[in-house]
């Protein structure tokens, strides 16, 4: 399948496929012509992407869990670890996300500039 007619059927651009492609995320095979020839697979590969970047994956945690559906269906009990980890991660980010709410909010009532030399502010990263 040419890159076009996969934009198509995915309504992603020929731009963000070829990205993917850079990412090594999916893959294509250069034909005779110089024209790139897609996978029928690559279709469900790219939904995939697209459902896992929705969910809060990164690109690197995608393309982990790319090579492991490239083995085969992934098991359902390592399915659920993999979500468990990324409930953990943004827990773990909201938690530091209200951190520095609370932070700001204290700034705005009057607590001591953050900005300025006297008044450090700690990390939470």
């Amino acid at each position: 399948m040419l890159i076009g007619q996969l934009a198509k059927q995915t309504d992603l651009s020929r731009d963000t496929i070829r990205f993917y492609e850079k990412m090594q995320l999916i893959q294509s095979i250069t034909r005779n012509n110089g024209y790139k020839d897609y996978p029928e697979q690559t279709l469900q590969q790219l939904q995939l992407i697209r459902t896992a970047k929705n969910l809060g994956f990164s690109l690197t945690e995608i393309k982990q869990i790319l090579a492991l559906t490239a083995q085969g269906e992934i098991p359902a009990i390592q399915v659920q670890n993999i979500f468990f980890e990324k409930l953990a991660m943004i827990d773990e980010k909201i938690n530091q996300l209200n951190q520095i709410r609370s932070m700001l909010s204290r700034f705005t009532q009057g607590a001591a500039c953050p900005l300025r030399a006297d008044c450090p502010i700690p990390d939470i990263n």
